[in-house]
C-alpha cells in the first residue's frame, strides 16, 4: 500500500515543507542551539525539571552581574521549572522583550514558515512589526540547491 496521498487529493492545496522527507531528515540532524554555545565554560547554573527531575544546564555567553545572579537565583526559588517552559514567568523583568524597542507587551508570534527557516528568531512587538521584520539568525539548511 502506498503511503503518499494521490495527486487528486493534494492538487490545489497549499503545501508546506513539513512532510518533505529531506526536510524531516535535516530537522532531525539540525542543531536546536549552535554547538558553540553549548560548551562547559558557558554553563552558568543548573536547573531541575519539576516533572521529570532531570537536571538541565543554563548557558549564557556572558557572566551575570551580582544583581542579575541574585534575581536569577530568587526566580529559581520562587517558581518551578518544567522541561520546555520558559525559566522566567511573564511578569518577571528578565522575560522576553522586543529585539528593537525593548517592549514586553503585545509580542507577535513568528509564523510557522519562519520557524521552519531559522533556528533563532528574536521577539518582535506589534508596533515594531509595522515597519520591521523579525530579526533572525542561524538559517536552517536543507538539501535544496539554489538555481544558478
Amino acid at each position: 500500500m502506498d503511503h503518499y496521498a494521490t495527486f487528486q487529493d493534494v492538487y490545489g492545496t497549499i503545501t508546506t515543507e513539513e512532510h518533505r522527507p529531506t526536510y524531516m531528515q535535516s530537522q532531525a540532524k539540525s542543531e536546536l542551539i549552535p554547538k558553540s554555545i553549548l560548551i562547559a565554560e558557558k554553563i552558568r547554573d543548573y536547573i531541575d525539571c519539576e516533572d521529570c527531575r532531570k537536571c538541565h544546564c543554563v548557558y549564557s555567553n556572558k557572566f551575570l552581574t551580582d544583581d542579575e545572579l541574585y534575581d536569577f537565583q530568587q526566580t529559581l526559588e520562587l517558581y518551578s521549572y518544567s522541561c520546555g517552559a520558559p525559566i522566567f514567568p511573564d511578569d518577571h523583568y528578565l522575560k522576553e522583550i522586543c529585539y528593537y524597542c525593548g517592549n514586553s507587551d503585545n509580542l507577535v508570534s513568528p509564523s510557522k514558515s519562519l520557524k521552519e527557516c531559522f533556528k533563532q528568531i528574536y521577539p518582535l512587538c506589534e508596533i515594531c512589526q509595522e515597519n520591521r521584520n523579525f530579526y533572525t539568525r542561524a538559517e536552517i539548511k536543507t538539501n535544496n540547491r539554489a538555481a544558478k
